[in-house]
């Protein structure tokens, strides 16, 4: 059964390994990964797209939408690993 859940936060504030560790944490899980900002919205599809993303955000904050399976561990690993993070 397929969930989603978001999250609300500003790249700046947070560590770029995190977020090398959670793609690839969703990758495992075979989630797809969607990243919206004020005036863009991406389907990841590669770390690099990632990546990019948060480097040219600056000070804005994103909404990142997870969907797939096993969600509530997602949720989890959000909470443990990115804290002060909103849930949307």
């Amino acid at each position: 059964m397929r969930n989603i859940i978001s999250f609300k936060f500003n790249p700046s504030k947070l560590k770029l390994n995190k977020f090398i560790a959670f793609y690839g944490y969703c990758q495992k899980w075979e989630q797809n990964i969607y990243v919206y900002g004020k005036t863009e919205a991406h389907k990841i599809h590669r770390l690099s797209e990632l990546l990019s993303f948060l480097l040219f955000s600056h000070d804005e904050d994103c909404l990142i939408v997870i969907e797939g399976s096993r969600i509530n561990q997602t949720k989890d690993y959000i909470s443990k690993h990115f804290p002060g993070v909103l849930s949307a």
